[in-house]
């Protein structure tokens, strides 16, 4: 007897009918559906089409009739190419997003194990000198909370001031100004897109102006 509730199979039947696969295919059986019409207008134009005395002149309407219908079959066809490549175009965007957030799961389960396991945290090897397990933790934790920021503001839901008195909150702190000047270049190297960039302009700049307030008080 299957273990699999109603709830567990209607999830499953969503999850099959919206992945990326299925969309294509139905995109492309109704390009070809609307392909095939089109082919196939002329024939049912002389199936339906008049026929005995007379028939030549109306036979001529009909021809011009069906180089309008023509004229609109092939708007109508490049108007469902557009929308394929458009549609194509957002699933690889989705794709991709999904194999990032994919990623990044994976590297902050990975953090957190290192956190509750010392054995496990020393395989990331030395942050800065001679540095205290509390002083580690304290390093993979920023690198979580900056991280979870980043995906915020890429994705339009942390606003810029937020951003800013966040990083003013954590660089006034001494294990916040450790963690930038040790991981900052290196996370600010690795940014892949325009938000990314600019998220990591708007904290070093945060950062520096932190530093600037530590040595002049």
């Amino acid at each position: 007897m299957s273990d699999e509730t109603p709830q567990s199979v209607g999830r499953r039947r969503r999850i099959r009918w919206s992945s990326p696969t299925v969309r294509i295919s139905l995109t492309v059986l109704a390009l070809i559906s609307a392909t095939a019409l089109v082919f196939l207008s002329p024939l049912a134009l002389r199936a339906f089409g008049p026929s005995g005395p007379g028939s030549d002149r109306d036979w001529q309407r009909v021809g011009n009739i069906a180089q309008a219908y023509g004229a609109a079959s092939a708007l109508i066809a490049g108007l469902a190419l557009v929308g394929v490549g458009a549609s194509l175009f957002l699933q690889a965007r989705e794709s991709k997003a999904n194999r990032e957030q994919g990623v990044r799961t994976a590297h902050t389960e990975l953090i957190r194990m290192a956190m509750t396991d010392p054995d496990l945290m020393a395989c990331w090897g030395r942050l800065d000198g001679d540095a205290s397990v509390t002083a580690r933790r304290q390093h993979l934790y920023l690198n979580l909370v900056l991280s979870h920021w980043e995906t915020m503001f890429e994705l339009g839901t942390l606003p810029e001031e937020h951003l800013r008195q966040g990083a003013d909150s954590v660089f006034g702190t001494e294990p916040g100004q450790a963690f930038w000047a040790v991981s900052g270049e290196a996370r600010r190297l690795a940014s892949g897109t325009r938000r990314g960039r600019l998220f990591h302009e708007l904290v070093d700049e945060r950062y520096r102006a932190a530093v600037r307030v530590r040595r002049e008080g």
